[in-house]
């Protein structure tokens, strides 16, 4: 029977033939960049398709527009939430 499971890896960082991944936002791993998608760079977001079977395990990467777009508008609105009595300066606790 074969066993079929979607994940969500975001690229942090490529470099020396390797990218860390977060997968599925938990944790983070490194992965050969051969197996990525051509032309994958730090922040894309790739749409992961498993297939796992007896005697078998096929991955399907493919990169995620949509899902960058929704990342980066995520993360727009975090840096532009401000508290308005906020003047700066330094943390008092």
């Amino acid at each position: 029977m074969s066993k079929h499971s979607k994940h969500t890896w975001v690229v942090d960082v490529v470099e020396d033939g390797s990218a860390s991944i977060e997968v599925d936002g938990r944790t983070v791993t490194p992965i050969p960049v051969w197996i990525l998608p051509e032309g994958v760079k730090e922040g894309d977001v790739l749409a992961v398709t498993h297939d796992r079977g007896e005697g078998r395990s096929a991955l399907l990467i493919e990169t995620d527009l949509e899902g960058k777009r929704k990342a980066l508008d995520k993360s727009a609105k975090q840096v532009s939430r401000k508290s308005k009595g906020d003047r700066g300066g330094d943390i008092q606790l």
